[in-house]
């Protein structure tokens, strides 16, 4: 039981960690589409290399995202099963 509550501990702080580096990733991207939206307006002849640089680093940077989500998820259902598991020993 008390194991349980271990694993419980240390998936929270998991999920908190990763909760902080999903939001730095968004303010990241947030700030990179920012940088985009002035080069994109412009004529297709005036796009520049930053533009193709900022384009790859949002790419980049929604697939950390993805990645993000989908650990916390996992955790979510790792949380699941050992509250499941927990509560069961219990009774």
């Amino acid at each position: 039981m008390a194991n349980d509550l271990t694993t419980m501990r240390t998936i929270r702080t998991k999920q908190v960690e990763i909760r902080k580096s999903l939001n730095h990733r968004e303010e990241a991207n947030k700030a990179i589409r920012e940088k985009i939206t002035p080069i994109w307006t412009a004529e297709k002849e005036k796009r520049t290399e930053e533009f193709n640089k900022l384009t790859k680093a949002l790419i980049e940077g929604r697939e950390k995202v993805r990645g993000y989500q989908k650990d916390l998820r996992e955790l979510k259902m790792q949380i699941k099963s050992v509250n499941r598991h927990y509560d069961l020993s219990k009774s």
